[in-house]
Formats: structure tokens, C-alpha cells, sequence
């Protein structure tokens, strides 16, 4: 289905650049840092925001994902540029394997979707906004994604 923004009375709530979400420099947190060097400019129901290139932000500490599984996780703006990170379901990789896909999370009310993460587990369980992207990921995987919206499809392993 293709939606005509204009057509919208009150405006839509959407990101209006890349926002380069990655790791950030300290443990345990991730960073903005936009291919423009600007920031990242977003919407919410039809106003305009803006955030600034920020690194080490502590995302939103999320339950444990359990080894062996894969999980989506979105990062949203509030108003106030304040980043939020929600967590979806976990898979199984046999599950994946099988033929099982992954759904993005749904994010909360007026807030903007700017990006978000999908994270393999390894060996050891592990928990966003406890553990390190990095040194506590073990054998996994984490991928980064900017969004202008979250994908209406589900993610293939």
C-alpha cells in the first residue's frame, strides 16, 4: 500500500535523513553520527525536530536476549530528542534457519522511528543498555539500520 502524505490532515511522523546509527564510543551505548555531519532532522505528527550528532547514548535498558536467538530492536526520538530503544521478539536461529522471520517492534506513541538494530546472539545471552555492543556480544552479530519509517515487512535472517 503506498501512502500519499499529502493527502494526511494532521501529518505524518517520519525521519527525514540518515541518521548513522552505530556503536558508540563508550561501552554500552550507541551514537548518531549522520553522513551530513548535521544531525539527523525527523518529524511528529507533521512538526519538524532536529538532533544533533550525539555520541554515547545510553540506549533504553531492554530485557535479556537469550543465546542463540536474534532479535530487532528500534531506536526512536521524543520531541525532546531523547532516544528510546524498544526491543522486539526474540527467534531462535533454528527457527530462523526453518524459515521463521523477524518483526520490527511497535514504537510508542509520538515518537519518531529514526533507526534500529538487529542483534544475533552467540554463545552468551545479552542485554541492550547492560551489556557492550562489542565486548559482550561474544560470538554474535549486531547490523545497524536508519529508517525513514519502520519497514512494513518482516526481516529475513
Amino acid at each position: 500500500m503506498t501512502i500519499n502524505m499529502s493527502e494526511l490532515v494532521r501529518g505524518g511522523t517520519f525521519c527525514l535523513s540518515k541518521a548513522g546509527m552505530a556503536e558508540g564510543t563508550n561501552d554500552s551505548t550507541v551514537k548518531i553520527v549522520a553522513p551530513n555531519g548535521a544531525g539527523v532532522d525527523f518529524c511528529i505528527d507533521g512538526i519538524l525536530y532536529h538532533k544533533a550528532d550525539t555520541d554515547n547514548i545510553a540506549p533504553t535498558s531492554c530485557a535479556i536476549q537469550a543465546l542463540g536467538t536474534s532479535c530487532l530492536y528500534i531506536f526512536t526520538l521524543t520531541t525532546g530528542g531523547v532516544l528510546d530503544t524498544i526491543k522486539g521478539v526474540e527467534v531462535l536461529a533454528a527457527d530462523l534457519a526453518a524459515g521463521k522471520v523477524l518483526h520490527w517492534p511497535e514504537p510508542a506513541v509520538d515518537t519518531c522511528v529514526i533507526g534500529g538494530m538487529k542483534i544475533a546472539t552467540g554463545a552468551t545471552a545479552f542485554q541492550v543498555g547492560v551489556d557492550d555492543l562489542t565486548d559482550d556480544i561474544g560470538t554474535g552479530t549486531v547490523t545497524y539500520y536508519d529508517f525513514f519509517a519502520v519497514p512494513d515487512a518482516p526481516q529475513t535472517s
